[in-house]
């Protein structure tokens, strides 16, 4: 019997505009700064290379933060957390094993 491998997006289906509906102001300028944060297990390089490879595939994200926390099982340190928020738009948080 073959395994069923099923893959779950959260990126919503776009919905159809409704009439009389405003559009949303767009809250991120033409570049959207990204921070990148590791736990620091195994194999989170790889998923970051691999993740990277699409988000910037979009041409609207630039990198401009890498962390690495000290340890998977401990909060990331405050003056990382820091850097993250005056560099980057978005952050993204890896983990594997």
């Amino acid at each position: 019997m073959g395994d069923v491998v099923t893959i779950l997006s959260p990126v919503p289906e776009p919905r159809p505009r409704v009439e009389g509906e405003q559009a949303l102001k767009p809250r991120l300028g033409a570049t959207i700064r990204l921070g990148l944060l590791s736990n620091g297990k195994p194999n989170t390089d790889l998923l970051m290379r691999g993740m990277l490879e699409l988000l910037l595939a979009d041409g609207r994200l630039k990198v401009e933060g890498r962390e690495r926390k000290s340890s998977a099982s401990e909060p990331a340190d405050e003056a990382i957390l820091a850097r993250l928020v005056t560099s980057a738009d978005l952050v993204v948080g890896a983990t594997a094993d």
